[in-house]
């Protein structure tokens, strides 16, 4: 990407709308605003949100201090766009690995194709002054692949394909993802809003909301699971919770923040702890304590089946 020739085209669009500012941080490119009850950021490479904050509050997503700010590099942080697969290919549905049997399995990087890709801003609208939309597109095909050095590049997602995001930035913050098929034959994914909350120490953590369901542990051979109660943290957890309710409740010591999906009946939960966390890339030893991850999913056998022609949204609301 030309990063000159990008912010250029970017102002050159954008750069009178009030609220809005053409942000560069190292290689990446992101879309600034702010209105008059939140502020938002959100990264080309990815279409990836790093920040929401409501007016004079603290941040409500969470982002590594140590994050690189590379191409090619997915922030640890913020909202990432798992497509269109979730976690290692090898454990998704087996509809959505015989896709790809051409391919080494095992030497596929995780959580798909589109994190480190360069997203086109289709629009920018600010329709009052408490709220502002933006919108950006990903045409999938090989070429666009090849042009953006994308890490997985030798996998060739085989079908024609749209993906549009809609953010809106308000006293809430909502994200659509929508798949549109445009090929001449049916496909089928997983994906995720790969959510990151910032929270004042996971020892004070409870989500409420998945009493009495069923998740799968992936820190335990896979095997399933009854959640009894309210979920809290005192290890490392690493879950895929199945029929997950649509609105769930995230709280600390400082607040709650509600969150709800559509078009999703699965939510990961994740906190890497102490052991993990030395292992991961941009990402400080310390910093399990100010986050967990709840993401916004359709994974395992939750996964979509799109004929030609159709397509699938799933939105996340933070309120």
């Amino acid at each position: 990407m030309n990063i000159a020739k990008t912010i250029q085209n970017l102002y050159a669009r954008f750069g009178r709308l009030q609220g809005v500012t053409i942000e560069c941080q190292k290689e990446l490119v992101a879309i600034g605003v702010t209105n008059s009850v939140a502020s938002a950021e959100i990264f080309l490479q990815g279409a990836q949100i790093s920040r929401f904050n409501r007016k004079q509050q603290d941040p409500i997503l969470f982002l590594s201090r140590q994050c690189s700010y590379k191409q090619g590099q997915p922030l640890r942080g913020g909202i990432p766009i798992c497509w269109p697969w979730f976690g290692q290919l090898k454990k998704n549905n087996e509809k959505i690995t015989c896709q790809y049997k051409d391919s080494s399995i095992d030497s596929i990087p995780a959580h798909g194709l589109v994190r480190d890709i360069n997203w086109k801003v289709d629009s920018i609208e600010t329709p009052s002054h408490d709220v502002t939309v933006v919108e950006l597109s990903l045409d999938l095909n090989t070429k666009l692949i090849d042009e953006n050095n994308n890490s997985a590049s030798k996998t060739v997602w085989p079908f024609l394909t749209r993906l549009r995001y809609r953010v809106e930035i308000g006293e809430k913050l909502t994200a659509t993802l929508t798949v549109s098929n445009q090929d001449n034959q049916e496909f089928s994914y997983s994906a995720a809003l790969h959510s990151y909350f910032s929270v004042d120490h996971i020892n004070n953590v409870i989500i409420s909301g998945f009493s009495k369901t069923t998740y799968v542990d992936a820190l335990d051979a896979w095997k399933e699971k009854k959640q009894i109660d309210d979920i809290a943290f005192n290890k490392e957890v690493d879950r895929i919770y199945k029929s997950a309710p649509e609105e769930i409740v995230l709280s600390d010591r400082n607040r709650s923040i509600a969150l709800t999906s559509k078009g999703s009946k699965s939510t990961i939960v994740w906190n890497p702890w102490i052991e993990k966390s030395q292992r991961l890339s941009q990402f400080a030893d310390d910093e399990y304590q100010s986050m967990v991850c709840i993401e916004t999913a359709n994974a395992l056998d939750d996964f979509i089946r799109l004929k030609p022609g159709e397509a699938h949204s799933t939105t996340l609301t933070i309120a």
